[in-house]
């Protein structure tokens, strides 16, 4: 039982502390499309992602995340975007001139992607899926706007084998409460331009029919989880831009979270960044776009609460690839 008690008071420290259900990223700056559905499709390229993320590191039953995700624009012949040529990147002069001649003018158009999650605390799983579709729509000649909305299956269940109990019939473990199937529902808007972005979203937002047992006890329901999102995208030289960013986050019982980011990148190929998560943690950063078709980045979490006390610090890596991308974009030319 010691595990069970573990997590089940780790589970009621982070509902105490955030209402969070949902899985922690800290680098989420580098994927926004998993806490907005709208952001589905802004590239010229179809986007896969991987990450993976080992929390509180030396914490027994602590969280470990890992999930892919895809979305990519459709009708994309559509969209004039410029073509710098050969896996070379575009100085942000080009880029500030690109601006000037409307060469980055978005078109109307779709986008679709899709995204697979597995959480993993202790004896309890979360696996997700979601679907998601984008329309994005110009609202002047360099300011975008999209709305975007998710949908999928969230399964949750309890690893009766991990457990060590004393009474091998306890009614919990073989009660209905041990494996939970529910849907999800997510929405987002998406205002963006070459230097800027502001994105709001809520997830989990459908009602699940199966949220009370047959016996008139709560199953775990899924609480609405709200997002606000800036950041916008500062030319310190022809070779060095800086992108300040927040998060607010906002859970069931008006629980809220922000971080704070910022992410420096040079010569569009490499970039180091630094992030502080209130009352949880400060983060260092850093990653490299290898080329037009793979980057990969890592962050290392440094714990500010309690927890510091019986857990190391977290870890995260994400590994990008571009496909499809014939204009060979090595650093996504949109600010997301």
């Amino acid at each position: 039982m010691r595990v069970l008690f573990c997590i089940l008071f780790c589970f009621c420290w982070c509902v105490a502390a955030f209402a969070q259900q949902r899985p922690q990223h800290t680098q989420y700056f580098q994927n926004n499309y998993l806490l907005n559905p709208a952001v589905a499709g802004i590239e010229n390229y179809m986007d896969v992602r991987s990450g993976i993320r080992s929390q509180w590191v030396g914490m027994e039953g602590a969280p470990t995340t890992f999930y892919t995700s895809v979305h990519t624009a459709l009708n994309r012949n559509d969209r004039n975007a410029p073509r710098f040529g050969a896996g070379k990147p575009p100085s942000s002069q080009a880029a500030s001139t690109a601006n000037k001649n409307n060469r980055f003018y978005v078109k109307p158009h779709h986008g679709i992607g899709a995204i697979a999650q597995m959480d993993k605390s202790g004896l309890l799983s979360t696996f997700t899926f979601n679907l998601s579709y984008a329309y994005h729509l110009p609202l002047t000649k360099s300011i975008n706007l999209s709305g975007g909305i998710s949908a999928g299956i969230l399964k949750q269940w309890i690893s009766r084998k991990d457990v060590d109990v004393l009474i091998p019939d306890d009614p919990f473990l073989n009660g209905e409460a041990l494996n939970r199937n529910k849907l999800d529902l997510g929405l987002g808007l998406w205002l963006y331009s070459r230097d800027f972005y502001v994105g709001v979203s809520g997830m989990q937002l459908l009602k699940s029919v199966n949220d009370v047992g047959t016996d008139g006890l709560p199953l775990a329901e899924l609480q609405p989880h709200y997002y606000a999102t800036a950041g916008v995208r500062f030319n310190l030289s022809p070779n060095m831009t800086l992108t300040p960013s927040v998060m607010a986050k906002m859970a069931a019982g008006g629980m809220s979270a922000i971080d704070a980011n910022a992410k420096a990148v040079y010569n569009q190929r490499f970039w180091v960044g630094a992030s502080y998560r209130h009352n949880d943690a400060v983060a260092a950063m850093a990653g490299i776009y290898v080329n037009h078709f793979i980057d990969v980045s890592y962050s290392h979490d440094f714990t500010t609460s309690d927890l510091r006390r019986v857990s190391a610090n977290s870890h995260e890596v994400v590994l990008g690839i571009k496909l499809n991308n014939p204009q060979r974009t090595v650093c996504p030319q949109w600010v997301w």
